[in-house]
């Protein structure tokens, strides 16, 4: 959620990373079905290249893969622009979970013909499958200019955008998606995603305002909707949406959780600790509700409490930033500051955005009399206070950041 130690793994988190799966698992490109002819053969070698572009034809349908990859590799060498080879080459390493020389016969196929949609289409999913997004965006947004109406090409587009955390452009390129398959949940769950994660929660709200006309019991559609409420700090539409799912499905995991994180941002902590609880109860999602649970009991001065609680949330879950960060008031209020450094520490690695645990954390330098460290964390402090300054002020006005003070 918006403002809680980390954003919570709710329920339909899983089921939109297995959403994420279920897109991802593409097979390559079939290779050409028959060998063509050398572009530029010489009479020698002619014939040689014939019989190396069948044998490898005849190895791969064998499923000897390796082996048909070396006859392709030595046709290669006798003729280095046969488009055949470097794409059933390409195809080959693909099959054997080689991406990265997958590219690279794919790059070598581009650069003889660079506008080849199929090429184009192969070497976005090799870098897609080997792991590398940033590199599969450039060919795939070439591809969807050549095709627009292709679903592989511009799905693969969208699950690199969203691997790389660029949900804007994700957003866009599911929206296009969902055009073509309106009915297709796992969009509607990806799309929902990169809107919210874009910050885009004024059309996560309209989108989903119409999806509720026609599923008006979906848990994951109003938890995804209190969500986007609290993203637009309106939290008493945000616990009315959660309070909806939980009607639905008391023991739905994490609606409590939801609930619970939402009065406390109220500072209702009696309900806020009532939820939690029940969480814990229902559901078994447990580090969460006991890491908040913790900061409650800090709040209210039950110390040993709140220690303990911290303590076993990390246990079970150690980047939750919230108990970090509250075991670093309580090791500040012991004086023992090398710990409190440590914790304040990581929670500015879990959540570098905030500005709090920078402030805590000068306030913890100053005490031992390390008033530079002290004023580079204020420093710190000011900087993100001028972030958060300059992004109000474009959301209010649309215009460029204001000017430093």
């Amino acid at each position: 959620m918006a403002n809680c130690g980390i954003r919570s793994p709710f329920s339909f988190r899983a089921v939109r990373w297995a959403a994420v799966g279920a897109l991802a698992v593409w097979t390559m490109l079939t290779p050409t079905s028959a060998p063509s002819a050398p572009q530029n053969p010489g009479s020698a070698s002619q014939e040689k290249v014939s019989g190396l572009l069948a044998r490898a034809q005849r190895l791969t349908g064998r499923g000897d893969y390796p082996g048909a990859a070396k006859a392709y590799e030595e046709a290669l060498r006798l003729t280095p622009d046969s488009l055949t080879a470097l794409n059933n080459l390409g195809v080959l390493y693909a099959r054997m979970g080689k991406y990265p020389e997958a590219a690279k016969a794919y790059e070598r196929a581009l650069q003889l013909e660079p506008d080849s949609f199929p090429f184009l289409v192969n070497l976005g999913l090799a870098y897609f499958k080997g792991g590398n997004f940033n590199a599969a965006i450039q060919p795939l947004s070439r591809a969807v200019v050549l095709e627009p109406a292709n679903f592989q090409a511009r799905t693969l587009l969208a699950m690199s955008y969203f691997s790389t955390q660029a949900f804007k452009p994700a957003s866009q390129e599911f929206k296009k998606l969902l055009a073509a398959k309106p009915d297709n949940t796992t969009l509607q769950y990806l799309l929902a995603e990169s809107y919210l994660r874009s910050g885009q929660s004024g059309q996560l709200l309209t989108f989903f305002q119409r999806l509720l006309k026609t599923s008006p019991n979906s848990i994951t559609i109003h938890m995804l909707m209190g969500e986007a409420e609290d993203g637009l700090d309106r939290t008493d539409e945000a616990i009315r949406e959660f309070k909806a799912a939980a009607d639905i499905a008391p023991d739905q995991p994490n609606v409590h959780f939801g609930l619970g994180y939402l009065y406390w941002k109220k500072k209702d902590y009696t309900r806020a600790a009532a939820e939690f609880q029940r969480e814990i109860e229902e559901s078994g999602s447990v580090a969460q509700s006991e890491a908040y649970l913790g900061d409650i009991a800090l709040k209210q001065g039950d110390f040993t409490k709140a220690r303990a609680l911290a303590m076993q949330s990390l246990r079970l879950f150690p980047k939750l930033r919230i108990a970090h960060y509250d075991l670093g008031i309580l090791d500040t209020q012991q004086k023992k500051y090398p710990q409190a450094i440590t914790e304040f520490h990581q929670a500015i690695a879990l959540d570098p955005k905030r500005a709090d645990a920078h402030y805590r954390l000068a306030a913890v330098y100053r005490a031992q009399g390390q008033e530079k460290l002290a004023q580079a964390e204020l420093n710190a402090v000011d900087q993100l206070h001028q972030k958060e300054q300059d992004r109000l002020y474009r959301e209010i006005s649309g215009a460029a950041p204001a000017p430093p003070q």
